[in-house]
């Protein structure tokens, strides 16, 4: 999935614009793929634009007789552009020749529109010479159809045109919702966690490059866990969703609304200094507690807690987090309904109707408990009991709860893994302390773990390698209180710090690695549809593709490719006809010999089959280059390798393929392993056109053509792997024949 330009405006996309047509549209149930007469196909608009009325109503005739419904005729050629934008059909069939507005000025004109630009358009001509025929498809046509229209030949191409549009309108509207459900939250349609994530980071970009102000609120609805227990969970879902849409109505454009996770949302603020930061903090406060929330039938008045933090020097997107959480969690602590500010050092009160009396006595309650860490575990070995009974009675002044000795250095390490600890407090000059340090350091539980070192060193004059041992900080002994508790809180901030950064990160490998096997899947999904789009023109079950990318994946293996680049060829090589899709039924589906300029037609599914993976109109360069085209250019390495496949499958070893003559290693080796793949199918599987070659004679024509017409190794790898080719043949042959 790409990104927009900006997150904060991604989340605005209003799923219902497009969650109508995946609910309507009849593709899900057939695979992805529109079957020849099904309801949808019938149902498509059809504009027939001539200036003729007896041709307008003699194809109109042939296409409904044929179960087209919505036939519309345009016969006055200065109305049908606006007709068309208007009301935008599925197909337009075009006559070239018409007065006052010609057919070529309307092409044009649908061609530059971006909403009409999609929209296929079949040309009706008396002229079907081929300079027409080419110029036609030049502009931006996607058919034409030679005056006198055969009734048989215009039903099959409309019907394959209107169902390669609605498949094409399927996948952009699934893309568009797997995008949307990436970055939303689906319980309250706002911004998720990820797309906060992604706001914030770029926006941190833009603070480090151009010194744009960026401010973050954390906001969390108080006493959440009653209002569920109360009223159920129902109930607390409509809390978050009227809490979420109230936040959002209140925001600028350029702010980024999102929920955070439970019951706290997040909001990204650009271009905004401490002061309003603060302003908004203290307004959006007052408008959630001033607003009467009706859920379920009842008016429910909700308060939250908010705490604000603006970008400073040398911040990332974690400390800036941290720092709005630490004023968050002042606000909670001292009474919640209330803001808080971090300016980086401190929890201020973010004044409203609060007294300055009230200031101080919170002010003084953060500093005793800042960012909750009070209840976090503190272990200290020291020989000295005096100091021991001075740290635990100064960790207790300070609020801290949870204490233990360690009395000997021999058994320190034994005892931490088994009772755990969040900071050690380590007389490192003490009998065998250096040595614990080592170990800790060492320890792959305790590795992390700040080590605060106390001595009776001054600055001056204390081991510089103590550092480089690993200590997190030191205290110089007789302990003074404020420094002492000043050092112990930074410790344990750094360790929460670095345990919220390990769960984050756990939940994000998971996270990242459910959502890429998903994508994963849609886009082998998307890869198969668009396989079997091509191919069950010609063959009705649509099993080739699938067995010429086992074949190739096969052969790839033994010629050895990495399991991932075997993968890819498997799904890559069954893209390797999707060119088909541009060639005419009556050239795609004849049974004898082909003309020079049909055969021409038929070769060149090759460079449409790379221009349509690529999405490309043309091709550039006159030689193959997909090797070296950059990465930008496709969606995956997935994708570029189907490029090459479809564009290179039948080239020759010996230089005497097409499109391009290229012979030997100039073929990418994905395209001779799909060649070798292909050509066995082809010859041991039926066709309209012929019969199935017996599975010897296929082996034996596919080693008489090694050096000339195939790689002698990757032939020499497909005879390696004969047993599993054999086993790949069998296995499909039910379906093949059915």
């Amino acid at each position: 999935m790409s990104l927009t330009p900006s997150i904060a405006n991604s989340h605005e996309v209003n799923p219902s614009s497009f969650a109508p047509t995946l609910a309507s549209c009849p593709l899900e149930s057939a695979g992805g793929i529109a079957k020849p007469m099904d309801e949808s196909v019938k149902n498509a608009r059809i504009f027939i634009v001539d200036d003729e009325p007896i041709i307008c109503d003699m194809v109109r005739l042939h296409l409904r007789r044929s179960g087209f419904r919505n036939c519309e005729t345009i016969s006055k050629s200065e109305e049908a552009i606006d007709r068309i934008l208007a009301e935008l059909p599925d197909i337009v069939l075009l006559d070239i020749h018409m007065e006052p507005v010609s057919g070529w000025q309307i092409l044009a004109a649908l061609q530059s529109n971006d909403k009409s630009r999609h929209i296929p358009v079949l040309i009706l001509s008396g002229a079907s010479d081929e300079e027409t025929r080419v110029k036609s498809l030049a502009r931006g046509a996607t058919d034409f159809l030679a005056k006198p229209v055969i009734p048989s030949e215009l039903v099959a191409r409309v019907r394959n045109t209107v169902s390669s549009k609605i498949y094409r309108d399927f996948m952009t509207a699934y893309s568009m919702q797997l995008e949307f459900d990436v970055l939303r939250d689906g319980l309250t349609g706002i911004a998720n966690r990820r797309a906060f994530d992604y706001e914030l980071k770029r926006r941190m970009i833009e603070w480090q490059r151009q010194r744009i102000p960026l401010s973050l609120l954390m906001i969390d609805i108080d006493h959440f866990k009653s209002l569920n227990d109360s009223f159920g969970h129902a109930m607390g879902d409509a809390a978050l969703r009227g809490v979420g849409a109230l936040l959002k109505s209140r925001m600028r454009d350029t702010d980024l609304v999102a929920r955070y996770g439970g019951e706290e949302f997040a909001i990204v603020l650009p271009f905004t200094n401490p002061r309003d930061s603060k302003s908004a903090a203290d307004r959006t406060r007052k408008a959630i507690e001033a607003h009467p929330f009706q859920i379920a039938g009842q008016e429910v008045k909700l308060t939250v807690s908010i705490g604000a933090a603006d970008i400073m020097h040398g911040d990332d997107s974690e400390l800036l987090i941290r720092r709005a959480d630490a004023a968050l969690y002042a606000a909670k602590r001292n009474g919640r309904n209330r803001c808080y500010y971090h300016d980086g050092a401190e929890c201020q009160l973010i004044l409203g109707e609060d007294s300055r009396m009230e200031q101080a006595s919170r002010y003084l309650s953060v500093q005793r408990n800042p960012v909750g860490i009070d209840s976090l575990h503190i272990a200290v070995c020291d020989p000295d009991p005096a100091i021991i009974e001075h740290v635990h009675e100064q960790l207790q002044i300070a609020g801290f709860k949870s204490l233990s000795i360690l009395p000997s250095v021999d058994t320190a390490l034994r005892q931490l893994r088994s009772e755990g600890a969040d900071l050690v407090l380590l007389d490192v000059e003490q009998p065998g302390g250096r040595e614990l340090l080592t170990e800790l350091k060492a320890d792959g539980i305790f590795k992390k773990v700040p080590v605060v070192a106390l001595t009776e060193r001054s600055q001056t004059d204390r081991s510089s390698d103590w550092f480089q041992l690993g200590i997190h900080d030191y205290c110089q002994k007789p302990l003074r209180f404020e420094e002492f508790i000043s050092r112990i809180r930074n410790g344990l901030i750094a360790k929460q710090h670095i345990d919220s950064q390990a769960d984050y990160s756990t939940k994000l490998e998971h996270e990242i690695a459910l959502r890429t096997a998903e994508l994963a899947a849609s886009r082998r999904d998307a890869i198969r549809c668009l396989a079997r789009a091509s191919e069950l023109r010609d063959d009705t079950t649509g099993c080739h593709v699938l067995r010429v990318g086992r074949y190739a994946a096969i052969i790839a293996r033994e010629c050895g490719f990495s399991d991932e680049r075997v993968v890819w060829l498997e799904h890559a090589a069954q893209l390797h006809d999707v060119g088909k899709i541009s060639v005419p039924d009556n050239i795609l589906m004849k049974t004898g010999p082909l003309t020079l300029e049909e055969r021409r037609i038929m070769q060149n599914h090759c460079m449409r089959g790379s221009q349509i993976i690529r999405d490309e109109s043309e091709t550039k360069g006159a030689t193959c280059n997909l090797a070296v085209t950059p990465e930008a250019n496709f969606s995956s390495p997935l994708m570029k390798m189907a490029a090459l496949v479809a564009e290179s499958h039948h080239e020759r070893w010996d230089g005497t393929g097409y499109p391009r003559g290229l012979k030997e290693e100039e073929i990418p080796i994905e395209g001779r392993i799909t060649a070798v793949a292909d050509v066995f199918d082809a010859l041991s599987t039926e066709r309209p056109y012929k019969a199935a070659v017996p599975l010897e004679q296929c082996f034996l024509i596919i080693a008489e053509n090694s050096g000339s017409h195939f790689d002698p190794r990757v032939v020499e790898a497909f005879f390696r792997s004969k047993s599993e080719i054999v086993r790949v043949y069998q296995d499909y042959a039910e379906e093949r024949t059915s």
